[in-house]
């Protein structure tokens, strides 16, 4: 939702009517707005049914991948709202039609449902690229849809789809929304903590944990494919003629080219996904058919995690997840500790009970006698294994390193009073979302 507000008596902000009723505020009262100066702004009703808590920033400060990991590694229930597009991503204040919202929705970390205003998330194209329905059904059966008769209906009515291949098509629609976030470089997000709706529920095949890896290999790709064409914000010029007749997305894409448009905004022209636009480029480009500008010589990614404060005068870095990490780590062994004299050895024996693959990701890894844990270690042998690069690379430390603290937090569960344990349980959540 994009709305104008207007600033009235002190304490006071006008909404439009119909914006006021879908922030469930049409009858007027009290509401909670926090924003960041500048970059991002939540209002929420104060209700008896609004959510408990929420955590919100930048997908600068952040990436998908590191927000819905902390959702899922803490078992969280709510809804995850994403903003693409938008001034944060270059765009124009006054091009409201280039922002994409997409609202995943998790039970105890698994994902149940997401929505998106993408329309390459629409139930039609995903139906597509799955091979599950053609592009002529499709375009017979959109003539078709109606209030009360969604293009679902349609399709099962006109005997393309059976109801199971419907669900089945509905839940790849959830997940292809959530992994078609992974590759968006900036926007915005908000975690809502609460009951949702479970009506729309819906069970994939594949956890959250596979998810993520599946979603960071797309990651990896969107890489890739963005230094092959010099860029993501690419702009492409049409060359020649396809000597074939080109691929659906292909055609897409290439009638969207104009040499004007940057390719996020030929891919928005042309109802692709970032990715899909990125492989449909790619291959255009390779045939002759698109000419890009030549690369620039690729670099080698220089990975910095600050774990300890810089010098006088230089200025420091946003903490990121890793040293959130590190401090939760310190803080934990403090408390443990100071009840329990043996907590130091406790914490160590992590590492003992590891099998031999996840211990090469803990190598010359323990936790030092001030609690200190080398994190950036971690990540340096996750790069060695040669198996994760990169983003990859950063989540599969953020997973290793979570595991250990999941591990520290249960010994502390076991060995401290149930007041104190809970105490500091609660000081550690505030942690990780950047509370405390």
């Amino acid at each position: 939702m994009r709305a104008k507000l207007s600033i009235g008596a002190e304490g006071e902000i006008a909404l439009p009517r119909r914006e006021a009723e879908a922030l469930g505020l049409a009858g007027g009262g009290e509401a909670e707005l926090v924003s960041a100066r500048g970059a991002f702004a939540l209002v929420t009703p104060v209700r008896d049914d609004a959510p408990r808590a929420w955590f919100a920033g930048s997908l600068a400060a952040l990436t998908v991948a590191e927000v819905v990991h902390f959702v899922f590694a803490n078992l969280r229930t709510g809804v995850l709202l994403l903003a693409f597009g938008g001034p944060e991503a270059g765009d124009a204040p006054e091009q409201p039609e280039r922002l994409r919202r997409k609202s995943i929705y998790f039970r105890d970390g698994q994902v149940v449902f997401a929505s998106s205003s993408d329309p390459a998330d629409r139930l039609g194209p995903v139906l597509r690229r799955a091979g599950l329905v053609e592009a002529a059904a499709l375009d017979r059966c959109s003539g078709l849809v109606g209030s009360g008769r969604p293009l679902g209906q349609v399709l099962v009515d006109e005997g393309l789809l059976s109801s199971g291949q419907l669900y089945d098509g509905i839940a790849l629609q959830v997940k292809e929304i959530l992994l078609g976030a992974f590759v968006e470089p900036a926007g915005t997000f908000a975690f809502l903590e609460g009951p949702t709706e479970e009506q729309n529920a819906v069970r994939l095949g594949e956890r959250t944990r596979d998810l993520l890896l599946q979603g960071l290999k797309r990651v990896e790709e969107a890489e890739r494919l963005s230094r092959e064409l010099g860029g993501r914000e690419v702009v492409l010029s049409r060359r020649a003629e396809p000597a074939a007749p080109p691929a659906a997305d292909e055609a897409a894409l290439l009638a969207a080219v104009d040499g004007v448009r940057s390719l996020p905004a030929a891919a928005l022209e042309a109802g692709l996904g970032l990715l899909d636009a990125l492989r449909a480029a790619t291959a255009l480009v390779g045939e002759g058919v698109l000419t890009a500008p030549a690369p620039p010589p690729a670099a080698e990614e220089e990975i910095v995690i600050e774990v300890e404060p810089p010098a006088a005068g230089q200025p420091r870095r946003p903490p990121g997840p890793f040293d959130t990490y590190r401090r939760i780590f310190k803080r934990v062994h403090a408390a443990f500790s100071a009840a329990n004299p043996s907590a130091h050895e406790r914490l160590n024996s992590y590492f003992d009970r590891l099998p031999p693959k996840q211990r090469a990701l803990f190598d010359g890894v323990r936790v030092g006698e001030d609690g200190e844990v080398d994190v950036a270690r971690v990540l340096a042998n996750v790069s060695q294994t040669g198996a994760y690069k990169a983003a990859a690379a950063r989540a599969r430390s953020l997973e290793a390193i979570e595991d250990l603290l999941s591990f520290a937090l249960f010994e502390v569960k076991n060995c401290l009073p149930r007041e104190q344990a809970e105490a500091l349980l609660r000081e550690v959540g505030k942690m990780q979302v950047g509370k405390a």
